[in-house]
């Protein structure tokens, strides 16, 4: 009797576990959605903007607050694409550092001094506001030399490439890739230079923006390169490019 007993409450038991499970596990259960809900499916948290994302949008306001004519904003905008920094938005993080360390300098000196040097005062904020564009100067040429030094490296690979028999879009395409770990920097323009040649831009054009990009002057000896001369001739004359 007692066995009997035992053995119909361990069925009560198993069936009331197992119909609890089918209702949380199905689908169309309500009480699955409400547990789900309560403990296994939890709220989603809204992300917040990362430490960078917030900082742009604190500068923002900054950067507005300098106007500028469109020769300033493309020759500023040129100056940040040979220091690296290609994206609209670095301009507005640019021009917003410039403006928050010209207001630092202005009230450093409101409080040490007040107003009574004048020439401090403008000295001080001027002082601010050209101290970003000494450091981009200064990241400007560190670039530069990266790419310049990587620049023998990429005229030779060039060389190897195209006696291998590679065209010289395709050799300059696999130097590109294999400069991405030793010159990073010059391996970038490499790769932006594949880009615009795939999306159908003449060679010269391509290699005229790599140097804009780069302000580097031995780039122009890949104008210079000889198997560029003989594809440009071919291309004049009409004949195949073999390179």
């Amino acid at each position: 009797m007692a066995l009997i007993l035992a053995v119909l409450v361990f069925v009560t038991i198993a069936a009331a576990i197992f119909a609890f499970g089918a209702a949380a596990y199905a689908p169309s259960s309500i009480l699955g959605q409400r547990l789900r809900s309560l403990a296994w499916q939890r709220p989603q948290v809204q992300e917040k903007p990362a430490i960078r994302q917030r900082i742009e949008q604190a500068l923002d306001p900054l950067s507005k607050a300098l106007p500028l004519s469109p020769t300033d904003t493309n020759r500023t905008r040129g100056w940040l694409i040979q220091a690296g920094y290609r994206e609209a938005r670095h301009l507005t993080v640019y021009q917003g550092i410039r403006v928050l360390f010209a207001a630092i300098g202005l009230i450093s000196v409101l409080i040490i001094s007040g107003v009574k040097s004048p020439p401090l005062l403008i000295g001080v904020t001027g002082l601010g506001f050209f101290i970003p564009r000494f450091f981009l100067k200064r990241m400007i040429n560190d670039r530069q030399t990266r790419i310049r030094l990587g620049m023998p490296d990429a005229l030779d690979l060039t060389v190897i490439c195209v006696e291998a028999g590679l065209a010289l879009d395709q050799a300059m395409m696999r130097v590109g890739e294999d400069l991405r770990h030793a010159h990073p920097d010059l391996g970038d323009e490499f790769y932006l230079m594949n880009l615009e040649l795939r999306a159908g831009k003449p060679r010269a054009e391509a290699l005229r923006n790599l140097y804009n990009r780069t302000g580097v002057d031995d780039v122009k000896a890949l104008l210079r390169f000889p198997a560029y001369r003989a594809s440009s001739a071919c291309r004049r004359t009409g004949c195949q490019d073999h390179n």
